[in-house]
C-alpha cells in the first residue's frame, strides 16, 4: 500500500507538479490517484495542467487514457471552451485573459463532481499567476500535471515538490526502463550550489544575461552577447588550459558541453539557474561527468517519489517488483511506488 500523505510532503509544500519520462508514463494516473487521496482530507485542492490532459484517448495512439476526476470544492484552471466536453459543473471565479488553443484559461470552482478536460497552460508566468490565484482562495494543495518533454512545472520557482512518472513505455525491458529513467534522474538531480562563490558567478551571469566564466586564478570574465556562435567561440578562448567554473544564464545544451569537452582544461564546474534548464542529452552529460566534472544549480529540485508504471500502453507488461527494484538503486533515498490504473474507490 502507498503511503501518498508521505510522498505529498509536509504543510510547507503546496505546489506538487508530477512530471514524466515520457508519454504515457502513468501522470494522468497519479494525478488521479493523488486527487483520491486528498480527497479524504480538509485540505482545499487545486488542479492545472501545463499540455492537455482528460481527454478520452492519447492523441498519439488512439488508445482509451484515465480521466481527471474532480470534486465539488476543488479549484481547477482550465480553459472555457474544454468545459463544454465535461461532467464537472462549475462557477468561474476568475478570467485570466490568457488565451490557449480552447479559449480564455479561467479559474473554476467544481460545484458538482465529475470528470474534467485540464487544457494547458502554456507559460511559466501563467502557471505562477494561476497558483498564487488557487493559494489566495485558501488552497492548500495544487497539483501540476506536467507535459511532456516541458520541465517547467518541475522548475523550484513554480513547484515545491515533484512526483516523477516513468514505466514499461519507456522500453522493453527493465534494465531499458532503468537506463532511461536514469537519464532523466541525472537531469532531476542536479545538485544546489554549496559554494558562496559559485553563488555569486551564476548571479552575475543571470543579471547580465551572458556567459560568466571564472578562470583558475579567481579572474571572472563575461563573456559578449553577440549571438550563440560567438559566445562559443568566446568560451574557447576564456577557458584557459586550467580549473573553470561556468555560470549559464540560460539552458545547458550539448552544444556547450561539446565546446568543454573539446577543449583541454583542468576541472570544469558548470553553474545553472536550475535543474530544469539541463537540456543536453544523457551521452553528452555521462561524457561530461566521465571526467569527473560537476554540475550545480542555484536551486535545487525537491523530489518527492517516483511512481512505476509496469504496464505499457503498447500492450505488454514488465514485472513490477523487478523494476521497482532497478528504479529504486537509480534514485537511493527516493520512494519509488506503483500506482495501478484505477485509483481505490471513494
Amino acid at each position: 500500500m502507498v503511503d501518498i500523505a508521505a510522498i505529498l510532503g509536509g504543510p510547507d509544500v503546496r505546489t506538487i507538479a508530477i512530471v514524466g519520462c515520457s508519454k504515457n508514463s502513468g501522470k494522468t494516473t497519479v494525478l488521479n490517484h493523488v486527487l483520491e487521496h486528498l480527497a479524504d482530507g480538509p485540505e482545499r485542492v487545486g488542479v492545472l495542467s501545463i499540455g492537455i490532459d482528460g481527454e478520452e484517448a492519447d492523441f498519439w495512439l488512439g488508445v482509451p487514457k484515465p480521466r481527471v476526476s474532480v470534486r465539488e470544492g476543488y479549484l481547477v484552471a482550465t480553459a472555457d471552451k474544454a468545459m463544454k466536453g465535461s461532467t464537472a459543473q462549475v462557477r468561474t471565479l476568475m478570467r485570466t485573459g490568457a488565451i490557449t488553443a480552447l479559449g480564455e484559461l479561467v479559474l473554476v470552482r467544481v460545484e458538482k463532481p465529475g470528470n474534467l478536460l485540464l487544457a494547458g497552460v502554456r507559460h511559466k508566468a501563467d502557471v505562477r499567476l494561476i497558483v498564487d490565484a488557487m493559494l489566495k482562495h485558501q488552497a492548500q494543495k495544487v497539483l501540476i500535471d506536467g507535459a511532456y518533454q516541458r520541465m517547467m512545472a518541475a522548475d523550484p520557482d513554480v513547484s515545491q515538490g515533484v512526483i516523477l512518472a516513468t514505466g514499461a513505455v519507456l522500453g522493453r525491458s527493465v534494465k531499458e526502463v532503468v537506463r532511461r529513467t536514469r537519464a532523466m534522474l541525472d537531469r532531476l538531480l542536479v545538485p544546489r550550489i554549496d559554494d558562496p562563490d559559485d553563488t555569486l558567478l551564476l548571479r552575475d551571469a543571470l543579471d547580465h544575461g551572458r556567459i560568466a566564466v571564472r578562470d583558475a586564478d579567481s579572474r571572472i570574465l563575461l563573456l559578449p552577447e553577440t549571438g550563440v556562435a560567438a559566445g562559443e567561440a568566446g568560451l574557447k578562448v576564456s577557458l584557459g588550459s586550467g580549473d573553470a567554473v561556468v555560470a549559464l544564464p540560460g539552458a545547458l545544451t550539448d552544444r556547450i558541453l561539446k565546446v568543454l569537452l573539446a577543449h583541454k582544461v583542468g576541472h570544469v564546474r558548470i553553474l545553472v539557474s536550475d535543474p530544469t534548464r539541463v537540456f543536453s542529452s544523457f551521452t553528452q552529460l555521462q561524457k561530461f561527468r566521465e571526467r569527473g566534472w560537476d554540475i550545480m544549480a542555484g536551486r535545487a529540485v525537491n523530489l518527492l517519489g517516483i511512481s512505476v508504471n509496469p504496464v505499457s500502453i503498447l500492450g505488454y507488461e514488465l514485472p513490477e517488483n523487478e523494476l521497482l527494484e532497478g528504479i529504486q538503486a537509480a534514485a537511493p533515498g527516493v520512494p519509488a511506488f506503483v500506482f495501478h490504473e484505477k485509483p481505490p474507490s471513494a
